[in-house]
């Protein structure tokens, strides 16, 4: 006889079912109440997981006129080593060339060798080329109305020289091949691809040798330069150039309207030099013009044995470049005051460019009559510039 089963023990389908609803139920309030007590993800801070664009930055310092009269390559002469040093020369300034990302200077005299020469027909040691290395410098214009002083030997040995040294050049060729190659001056870094161009108004009346290329400011040479840095898809085309009347601390018409011209035609910073004496800067900024637009009429002197009032100095003048998402701009920009200190030391005049803010009230390296001479360039200088200048002001 079978045993009879108690129905409470019996589990039917509707029981089974029911369990597992709750069940379900149960799990899905649990979740909803975790979920409440964790952070919620907006849509901004989802936004947030995007990878950043990459912004770049870089600085670029450009210097006046590197000059080498008789009196400065005979202070080079080390008679211990046997051999010409030009370190000290830079010593003081090193530290803002070599911190730029590039460094350009105007190579004012030609590596022709000896016999070496001063004005009116330069040529200066190799060593100088050294010396500019050693302290920063990246790259030299080379076009001015000294380059061909010397001739073809001059054009030709002073970009050799160069060459051999790792010194980047700009301005005069060997013939037309290399210029095709290398003008205008490419120069890709630090995620930049920047375009340097390099002209001077003459050459002192010296025919430039046959084959021999210099970039003369030529508006027909300059609007075909131009263009082939816009075909490179270049972040930036930057001239530095050779015009301006001697000793004149204002530019000319003949500046204003080849700059003009350069601006029209695509050039983002033009760079002046040739006058030997500072003149005012201009930054126009994009708020009424379709770009940026900055101009330095003339950098002065970096380093002559120019005495005279008003050519005992001149200018670094440094710009910060920023690229994001795929647009290039002016960032900052502005100038350092240098002065180029002259003493007599062992029978010689020295020659040291010094940071002139820096050594204002100095009285450890410069005597009284030295730092009223830098004081009063300084006062020459701060007067020209603070009157004249557009949107730039002095790095001290």
């Amino acid at each position: 006889m079978a045993t009879p089963q108690k129905s409470g023990n019996r589990k039917s389908p509707f029981y089974t079912f029911l369990k597992k609803r709750i069940m379900r139920i149960s799990l899905i309030l649990s979740a909803a109440v975790l979920l409440a007590f964790l952070p919620y993800k907006t849509s901004e801070s989802a936004s947030n997981l995007v990878a950043p664009i990459a912004v770049h930055e870089i600085t670029l310092i450009f210097t006046g006129d590197i000059m080498q009269h008789m009196p400065q390559v005979d202070a080079a002469w080390n008679e211990e080593l046997g051999v010409y040093v030009y370190d000290s020369c830079f010593r003081y300034i090193k530290p803002w060339l070599a911190g730029a990302d590039l460094a350009i200077s105007n190579l004012e005299t030609t590596l022709a060798g000896k016999p070496y020469s001063g004005y009116p027909a330069f040529s200066s040691p190799d060593e100088l080329v050294k010396g500019m290395l050693n302290a920063g410098i990246d790259i030299v214009g080379t076009a001015n109305n000294h380059c061909c002083d010397r001739g073809r030997n001059g054009i030709e040995r002073t970009t050799s020289i160069l060459d051999s040294l790792g010194m980047m050049h700009m301005g005069t060729y060997k013939n037309a091949e290399a210029y095709g190659k290398t003008n205008p001056r490419i120069i890709n870094t630090r995620g930049f691809r920047l375009a340097f161009l390099n002209y001077t108004y003459g050459t002192n009346g010296i025919p430039v040798p046959e084959n021999n290329v210099v970039s003369l400011i030529e508006k027909d040479r300059m609007q075909s330069d131009m263009k082939a840095a816009g075909d490179s898809a270049v972040d930036m085309k930057i001239v530095f150039i050779h015009w301006g009347e001697e000793y004149q601390r204002a530019p000319n018409d003949f500046q204003k309207d080849i700059a003009a011209y350069l601006f029209a035609h695509g050039a983002d910073i033009i760079i002046g030099s040739h006058p030997h004496v500072i003149q005012p800067m201009e930054w126009r900024k994009s708020d009424t013009l379709k770009k940026d637009q900055l101009v330095v009429w003339s950098l002065g002197n970096y380093v002559s044995n120019q005495r005279k009032r008003y050519t005992d100095g001149g200018t670094m003048f440094s710009i910060k470049l920023q690229k994001e998402a795929g647009h290039t701009k002016i960032k900052d920009a502005g100038y350092q005051l240098t002065w180029v200190h002259n003493p007599l030391e062992k029978g010689k005049r020295q020659y040291y460019i010094l940071p002139a803010a820096r050594f204002e009230n100095d009285t450890v390296l410069l005597d009284p009559q030295a730092r009223g001479d830098l004081k009063l360039f300084l006062s020459d200088s701060r007067e020209l510039l603070d009157g004249n200048n557009l949107n730039i002001k002095e790095i001290k």
